[in-house]
């Protein structure tokens, strides 16, 4: 690489830390497989918050964050945890508690 390019490689912190609260994000993978779930358990562990979550099929990902508080919109199709584990319990209360705002995309 020559030394004028910078390397677009950072560490999941420092990738965490540049999403500002109150940012959209995009999340990819479907309910429980392929997501950025190392990302997602970092935002949480930097107390991000008011964020707006964009996926069509959330699970895991979308419980976790609307239990530490860091959702304020979600737009995505359907959330579910597949199978055998249920519903997605705190995503739920988020969204009767009025907590986060659902934008549905079914």
């Amino acid at each position: 690489m020559p030394a004028t390019e910078q390397s677009k490689i950072v560490s999941l912190g420092e990738l965490a830390a540049r999403i500002a609260d109150g940012t959209s994000v995009a999340l990819g993978g479907s309910f429980l497989h392929r997501g950025p779930f190392a990302l997602v358990r970092e935002l949480v562990r930097q107390r991000k918050r008011n964020l707006e979550i964009i996926k069509p099929s959330p699970g895991y990902d979308i419980d976790l964050l609307c239990r530490a508080g860091a959702v304020a919109k979600v737009r995505a199709g359907i959330v579910a945890m597949e199978g055998n584990f249920g519903l997605a319990r705190w995503f739920r209360k988020a969204i009767e508690r009025k907590e986060a705002y659902l934008e549905e995309h079914a």
